[in-house]
């Protein structure tokens, strides 16, 4: 059952026979959302977001919403100017600079998929016709390459010069290399020694549903909101520990997160062929 922003501050009146004013009740709520994100891991709330490695750069900011890595990745990119015939499988580019067999190529009139079959000099070859005359901006990119995640430590002293560059192979959660004391950064293992393309897929802290009234768990979990919030609700009201109805609150959120675990932490992350079906034992 969906459960909007009013509708759950109505639930919280109706089940604590109180009421609050809007600062407390937000509170509550953005406490209960606080607590599940970082209980569990959503699917739902994953994004992939793309940036730029500069060469000679080993710092790459990490989004404002971002809380937690789950992998990062690079690949090379060479920009430049091109001309060809419709029809002909080769261009004439301006530079040829980092372009390798191999690579895929993109840009007006560049047929779909096509990738670098040969390079002399400044003219490429492809292996897919182009689909009309190409008369501007390509773009050359080549194979992903996945990061491994290490610790600042090991970076340091792996790669204690920062003026040797190559080809990236690690990366840590660095710090803030801004003004902003709450964004953090990543540094890189070794220095980029080009420009590279990186893709983050991290986890992030979305919008409370204080503020967009309507969210992915008020949609899909909406009981793991509610008990959180009446939770947080009898802190605010000063409930003894052992009084009965903040005990059935703890022990529905305790359910329902336990549910919610299952999906995110479970079913969503599950490899089906090793792991198996979830399945209940039969009695």
């Amino acid at each position: 059952m969906a459960m909007t922003y009013a509708q759950l501050v109505a639930a919280v009146v109706d089940y604590t026979q109180n009421t609050f004013d809007t600062t407390a009740i937000n509170t509550m709520i953005k406490q209960a959302e606080q607590r599940i994100y970082n209980t569990v891991q959503i699917a739902n709330l994953r994004k992939n977001v793309t940036g730029v490695l500069s060469n000679g750069n080993k710092y790459l900011a990490c989004p404002e919403d971002f809380l937690s890595v789950y992998s990062l990745a690079i690949y090379p990119y060479n920009a430049t100017t091109a001309t060809g015939t419709s029809g002909q499988k080769t261009i004439v580019v301006a530079s040829a600079t980092g372009v390798a067999v191999g690579q895929q190529i993109t840009g007006t009139n560049i047929g779909a998929n096509a990738l670098v079959r040969s390079i002399s000099g400044t003219t490429i070859t492809l292996t897919v016709a182009n689909s009309g005359t190409v008369n501007g901006a390509v773009v050359f990119q080549g194979d992903y390459l996945y990061l491994l995640n290490k610790d600042v430590n090991f970076v340091r002293e792996a790669y204690p010069l920062s003026a040797v560059a190559s080809e990236p192979k690690h990366y840590a959660i660095f710090g803030p290399q801004s003004a902003n004391v709450n964004e953090l950064s990543f540094i890189l293992g070794p220095t980029p020694n080009a420009n590279y393309y990186a893709e983050l897929h991290y986890y992030y802290y979305p919008e409370s549903i204080c503020t967009t009234s309507t969210t992915w768990l008020g949609d899909n979990f909406d009981s793991a909101l509610l008990y959180g919030t009446l939770c947080e609700a009898g802190v605010y009201m000063k409930s003894a520990p052992d009084d009965g109805m903040y005990k059935m609150y703890q022990e529905r959120y305790v359910q329902a997160i336990a549910l919610l675990k299952n999906l995110g932490d479970g079913k969503q992350r599950a490899d089906a062929y090793r792991d198996g079906q979830v399945r209940v034992a039969v009695s």
